[in-house]
């Protein structure tokens, strides 16, 4: 069996708890290209800029973290209907929340501390074992994700 690729998701902390509330996720708004990435057993974790889309109200932190479950994309309506949007089955962890400034020195794919933000442009992307246990483990959840060193 091949090792789960661990992936980062970025999107507004609402959109997140929406989300594990009703345990799903969604990338790039919702398109079919960015969830079909994900495999089953694949390890996420959302970091969350703005607590709203587009909103000035800073968060900054790793917001969710969780397991894709064993399901294909699915697809649903968005705003009324208007929009269709594509989502996966996950199981979330209960973990602690974890601030980006504490992990910002330790994360191997920020190589430039200085403009860090630019790394969490993309709405989603791989990140490798190492850093993925970083961050499992400031979410207090470590011991859930025992990765090795696959990327």
């Amino acid at each position: 069996m091949a090792a789960p690729t661990c992936w980062i998701g970025v999107a507004a902390a609402a959109h997140v708890r929406t989300g594990r509330e009703q345990g799903f996720v969604m990338f790039a708004h919702g398109k079919h290209s960015a969830v079909e990435q994900l495999r089953p057993g694949d390890a996420f974790a959302y970091y969350s800029p703005t607590e709203t889309l587009g909103g000035k109200d800073a968060v900054r932190r790793f917001t969710a973290i969780g397991v894709i479950a064993d399901s294909a994309p699915e697809p649903s309506s968005m705003m009324g209907g208007e929009v269709e949007a594509w989502s996966r089955r996950a199981r979330y962890l209960d973990a602690q929340e974890a601030d980006i400034y504490l992990l910002l020195p330790q994360l191997g794919f920020v190589t430039d501390q200085s403009h860090w933000g630019m790394y969490f442009r993309k709405s989603l992307f791989k990140t490798s074992a190492a850093d993925f246990s970083l961050i499992a483990e400031a979410m207090g959840v470590g011991q859930f994700f025992q990765l090795g060193d696959q990327q």
